[in-house]
């Protein structure tokens, strides 16, 4: 793993982060840690979401796939208990 040292943080920003710690009950590097790791998986995109987007997107300029239901033959009966 990498390392990232941040300087100049703001008192009341490494209070706020101490805080947010203490209340998920883990270290200030863990809470930093998890803050970064948020932010960045929510900047990028889903790939299922992506991937829906392109198939509804694909439906609409070449249209729809029929498939026909597949022919089914009637439920055998039941022997009564």
């Amino acid at each position: 793993m990498t390392q990232l040292l941040v300087r100049n943080l703001p008192a009341s920003v490494k209070e706020a982060l101490r805080v947010r710690a203490a209340q998920h009950r883990r270290s200030m590097e863990a809470e930093a840690r998890q803050i970064l790791v948020d932010a960045v998986a929510a900047a990028q995109p889903d790939p299922v979401l992506s991937w829906l987007d392109h198939a509804e997107t694909f439906r609409d300029e070449h249209g729809g796939v029929e498939i026909p239901a597949p022919v089914r033959a009637s439920s055998r009966p039941v022997d009564p208990l």
